[in-house]
């Protein structure tokens, strides 16, 4: 019998090799060239105990591999094993399993009988569609999904605990002798087989990893209640174990369950509240309230804001995709990301590794949400500050009319120099500020008596205070001083040319308006402002964002949310700065440039023009012998230009000529513009082999807003969250499921924080984190429970020693952390060895963090190498009576 396998992956391989050793010719059919040959030369791409033998033992015998499908038309039966990621509704994508399904109507003849076998996960109704689409065709379809634990993956696929066969027809016989022909080895090592439908075949998949998960999770709430009550938790999962209608599968608590995906320098924008801030995946996966984050996504029509339903990082040792488009806008992903692609007219998904030059990427433009007045209201700010213990108010009326009111609340020896001087502690104020509203401007706030700089209390984003922010990005800065007695100075500084008159009286003129003080510099053909107020400094770092220096400068969340017309006052202020009217063909056409070496503010930069129907290009290069990369954004198109040459003022009139004598209206170059979006092009696709974390996040919509603009699609691991999708499209509401997922997230959380509390400061202490890998017998770090506890141990100052009895599971944690070097990184307060007892040698503590057998190990060695005798058992592995008689102080997980 000849069999064919499409799809080379995780399960694809192990089907593949498997089958080869019932003595079947196999062939193995992948799109992945590279990934094929390396195959056909014996090369295993996946860790798993016996794989890469038996790969060998077949390969180019019985067993070939291919990127084409003429070999399916002399298959018997053909296995499709592709990938099925979610979707942009959070459903499994079957598209690359119908794509496969036309290649096999391509390929074999209506009349030849084939038998056509689904082991990839698919939601109910799967196996029915497939069957209709090859309705005209000769062939039965089969569901058997697959049930391979990784680490065990060839085990069990030699030792099944079942088989499930799901047909259209059970009283059709012919496909069922033929899967009971290629699965004779089950059926004489009288293995279960369960006959049945699609649909149900289909459903045990799912349902049998969501139980598996709500079992766990249910143990491990339990084992909380027990820690609390001191009872013991592996007593009770024992007893319940015994109860047949129970089981004692999954009933050992522990700390959780594990297992799409960006690079973690990749950005995508939040909003908070206070408007839109661009951050990379790394830094939102770290903040400490994602509760009531939104992230910029798209409707179908509009920008709009969705809510971030959750988030997550993997370790991936893999290729990474950059794919790259035209306006020099790209975006680097796994290789299994779903990507949004524009295809006759409609959005759809294909993975990372299916994209091809000249496929479609779309950015939306326009306005994604309500628009309004701005306004600061500092002293409300600094009221959430160790800076408003220097905070004083000045003004003589409100002193003199309202001091009766104010007299209670003031903490002066003498209250009435307060009415005298009309000067008043900030901070004595608070609890009656609304008393100030009637006043208005007249209320100054400063941080000396002397009152040099004053600034009014609340500032409203309005055309010049706008302009003003504009100016600063651009040409400003803040410094730090320090003066007598250690005391410390802010200053803001903007610096323009001297000819730039327009710009520096506009400056001017704000800050007259303003009410706040400054001093000019000219020198050596510069014109430079400087304020001296440590307020208006914390308003421009803390309040608006806009960073210090032009490496870390941002545009503030706040404009995002500002009225249309204070957001071209802002770029005012933004391009007369540091943008650039460049003329082309000799003079004959324009664009406009602006430069900036902050990724950060370039990124937010090309998501405002968006807001605002601007498309323009940008280019990454390194200018005169920098070391930092600049972004050079660029905006051409004669209406486009236009528009931004007009903000430029009196220097517009030098350009403004050759723009009103263009002979033709031309359009913008790279892209084509739709209603609600512009079309990029895939222009050039770029693999790169990566090993460290990659990150994702899942939003209401499963879309969002990434680097450079660009709309793709959310990744997330499937299974129990899949199942949940199933529910939610039948209307039904999966409460428990749900809660599965919850308390899986907390368990790790709940786990640190017993070892936290033993010690109190984990600041210097010493752990010996045995188990690295997710599970026992892999190399496989995604989701791994033990890199969480190492993540947290590792924030809170403690130095770490980690070990895992497969090698490569070392090496890629080694790997990992070498390259995260935001956190504590391999060599500096993180150490892999190789020998368990080096691993425990003067460690102040021993975490057990995967279900390998460690009581097989010489635990009076251990005693005497430890600094101090204290186990955290992380999967209640050990002998506890066996550990309390040599010493040591045991803490399970409700033991």
């Amino acid at each position: 019998m000849n069999i064919s396998v499409i799809g080379t992956g995780y399960v694809g391989l192990i089907q593949a090799v498997g089958l080869a050793e019932f003595g079947f010719d196999v062939v193995g059919i992948d799109i992945d060239e590279s990934k094929v040959k390396a195959l056909n030369r014996g090369e295993c791409p996946l860790y798993e105990e016996g794989l890469e033998g038996l790969l060998k033992k077949h390969v180019n015998k019985n067993l070939t591999f291919t990127t084409s499908y003429k070999p399916i038309k002399d298959s018997d039966v053909i296995f499709l094993c592709v990938g099925t990621p979610q979707d942009k509704d959070g459903n499994a994508d079957l598209r690359f399993l119908f794509s496969a399904v036309e290649k096999i109507k391509e390929t074999i003849d209506k009349e030849d009988y084939k038998v056509i076998v689904i082991k990839s996960t698919v939601p109910v109704g799967t196996n029915r569609r497939v069957k209709e689409l090859l309705k005209d065709y000769n062939v039965d379809v089969v569901s058997n999904p697959e049930f391979l634990r990784e680490g065990i993956a060839v085990y069990d696929f030699f030792n099944p605990e079942r088989v499930i066969l799901g047909f259209e027809n059970l009283n059709n016989k012919k496909p069922i002798e033929i899967m009971e022909e290629v699965y004779k080895y089950f059926k004489d090592k009288n293995i279960p087989f369960v006959i049945t439908n699609w649909e149900t075949a289909e459903l045990i998949k799912y349902a049998s990893n969501a139980f598996l998960a709500t079992k766990i999770s249910f143990i491990n709430e339990l084992a909380k209640l027990s820690d609390k009550v001191k009872a013991d938790i592996k007593t009770i999962s024992y007893a319940m174990g015994l109860d047949p209608r129970i089981g004692n599968k999954f009933l050992n608590a522990g700390i959780g369950y594990g297992g799409s995906c960006f690079h973690p320098d990749e950005v995508l924008f939040i909003d908070r509240g206070r408007g839109l801030e661009c951050i990379t995946f790394k830094e939102l996966f770290e903040l400490e309230d994602k509760d009531n984050v939104k992230i910029l996504s798209f409707d179908g029509e509009k920008l709009s804001l969705k809510k971030l339903k959750l988030a997550s990082k993997r370790y991936y040792n893999d290729d990474l995709i950059t794919l790259r488009f035209n306006l020099g806008r790209e975006i680097k992903i796994t290789k299994d990301h779903p990507v949004v692609i524009l295809e006759d007219g409609e959005l759809k998904i294909k993975l990372t590794s299916d994209v091809k030059e000249g496929d479609k990427v779309i950015l939306p433009y326009g306005n994604f949400g309500e628009e309004r007045e701005i306004e600061i209201d500092i002293l409300e700010e600094l009221s959430k500050t160790d800076l408003i213990e220097k905070v004083w108010i000045h003004n003589k009326d409100l002193a003199t009319n309202e001091f009766n009111i104010i007299k209670p609340y003031l903490s002066n020896k003498y209250p009435h120099d307060v009415k005298r001087n009309g000067t008043i502690r900030a901070k004595d104020i608070l609890p009656i500020k609304e008393i100030l509203d009637k006043y208005g401007s007249k209320n100054r706030l400063f941080t000396a008596k002397s009152k040099s700089t004053t600034i009014p209390y609340k500032i409203k984003i309005d055309k010049d205070f706008a302009r003003l922010i504009g100016y600063y990005l651009s040409e400003g800065w803040i410094s730090k001083d320090y003066g007598r007695n250690g005391v410390v100075r802010k200053r803001i500084g903007l610096c323009f040319g001297i000819h730039e008159e327009e710009y520096i009286n506009d400056v001017k003129n704000i800050l007259n308006k303003l009410g706040i003080k400054y001093i000019e510099k000219i020198k050596d053909g510069s014109h430079s402002i400087l304020i001296s107020s440590k307020i208006l400094a914390y308003v421009f770092e803390n309040i608006l964002n806009c960073g210090i220096n032009c490496y870390n400068k941002n545009i503030p969340p706040q404009m995002f949310n500002a009225k249309e017309e204070i957001k071209w006052e802002f770029l005012k202020g933004l391009f007369r700065g540091d943008g650039g009217i460049v003329r082309l063909n000799n003079n004959k056409n324009l664009n406009i440039e602006f430069a900036t070496v902050s990724k950060k503010m370039a990124h937010s930069l090309l998501i405002l023009l968006q807001l605002l129907g601007i498309v323009a290009s940008v280019k990454k290069c390194y200018n005169n012998k920098s070391t930092t990369m600049a972004y050079i954004i660029r905006i051409n198109g004669l209406e486009q230009v236009k528009k931004i040459g007009e903000l430029f003022g009196k220097k517009w009139e030098n350009y403004k000529d050759i723009a009103e004598s263009y002979k033709r209206n031309i359009e913008p170059l790279g892209y084509k513009k739709s209603d609600n979006f512009a079309i990029l092009e895939v222009k050039e696709i770029i693999k790169e082999h990566y090993s460290g974390y990659v990150y994702s996040v899942e939003t209401e919509n499963s879309l969002l807003i990434t680097s450079y603009g660009i709309l793709i699609h959310n990744c997330f691991p499937k299974d129990v969250k899949a199942l949940i999708k199933q529910f939610e499209n039948n209307n039904i509401e999966p409460i428990l499921i749900k809660a599965t997922d919850i308390v899986n997230e907390e368990q790790i959380k709940w786990f640190f924080e017993k070892i936290k509390n033993y010690y109190g400061n984990l600041n210097g202490k010493t752990f010996a984190v045995l188990g690295l890998a997710f599970k026992p017998n892999t190399d496989d770090l995604r989701e791994s429970r033990a890199i969480k506890l190492i993540d947290m141990l590792l924030e809170s100052g403690a130095i770490v020693k980690g070990f895992d009895y497969v090698e490569k599971a070392r090496e890629n944690t080694i790997n990992m952390y070498k390259l995260d070097k935001s956190k504590g990184f391999y060599g500096y307060n993180l150490y892999v060895l190789d020998d368990l007892y080096e691993t425990v040698k003067n460690v102040d503590g021993i975490i057990i963090t995967v279900e390998y057998d460690f009581n097989k190990e010489d635990w009076e060695k251990i005693g005497n190498l430890v600094k101090e005798k204290v186990v955290f058992d992380g999967r209640n592995i050990l002998d506890v009576e066996k550990i309390k008689k040599l010493g040591f102080k045991y803490y399970g997980v409700g033991r």
